[in-house]
């Protein structure tokens, strides 16, 4: 294992770690089930840090992939409901089943279905990969939350406007800054082979932040944590930015 790969999955343990011990004791998240989203849009962050990775077999395989089962195992016991004892009563008590029970069942396994994906498949281009991650992470997250909390027009199903152009800002607004991000690594030679103008960048993420807002409007349940940035990364990649 090469040193950046040593690096990269400490970084991401150490930082799902702190997500979730933040997610056990702030206890405002608990009282207004918004556990689950809180964790949705932070573990978006990891894009900021993933570029240290000398290899995607690393990444994908060690660094991402292990937490489907874990979640899967969480999702099972999603009910919350701590009866009795020993290890199921201690994983329903869990906040990860608490936050697997607050939205669809299998949420954050896609998430994470997605992330390894997209991990091993893209990884020779994160500038790709994190557009898909950020835009998932940001966009369906605080769409989310700022329709639970102010969405009052129906447009589709539960789903509102207010929640429906949330999800398009913040999309937006996360793939614009996560281009800029990964320019500046490009410009002090960290990461990347390619600048991309700010104009480009700006225009980029409006078409992509309302492909975003439309996808998650339509595709049902859980499954946009897979269509939203699988699809978006592969329009990202064709459009030859």
């Amino acid at each position: 294992m090469l040193g950046g790969d040593a690096l990269g999955l400490i970084l991401v343990y150490a930082y799902v770690g702190l997500m979730v011990v933040i997610t056990t004791k702030w206890k405002y998240l608990e009282r207004r089930s918004f556990q689950r989203k809180f964790i949705h849009v932070m573990i978006g962050n990891i894009a900021l840090f993933w570029w240290v990775f000398d290899t995607n077999y690393v990444m994908s395989l060690l660094a991402a992939a292990p937490f489907v089962p874990l979640l899967l195992i969480f999702s099972h016991y999603g009910d919350g409901r701590k009866e009795g004892r020993g290890l199921a009563s201690n994983l329903k008590g869990s906040v990860l089943s608490t936050a697997s029970h607050e939205g669809h069942r299998y949420g954050l396994v896609y998430y994470a279905i997605s992330w390894t994906i997209l991990a091993f498949f893209a990884f020779q281009d994160l500038v790709v990969a994190s557009v898909g991650i950020v835009c998932m992470a940001y966009g369906d997250g605080m769409g989310g939350l700022v329709g639970k909390t102010y969405g009052k027009r129906r447009i589709h199903g539960p789903k509102t406007l207010e929640g429906t152009l949330a999800v398009l800002a913040f999309a937006a607004l996360a793939i614009f800054i996560i281009i800029g991000y990964y320019d500046l690594l490009y410009t002090a030679g960290l990461y990347g082979e390619r600048s991309i103008a700010l104009g480009t960048s700006a225009l980029l993420a409006l078409v992509l932040g309302g492909y975003v807002a439309l996808v998650e409007l339509i595709t049902p349940g859980e499954y946009d944590n897979l269509v939203i940035p699988l699809s978006t990364a592969a329009i990202m990649a064709l459009s030859g930015v």
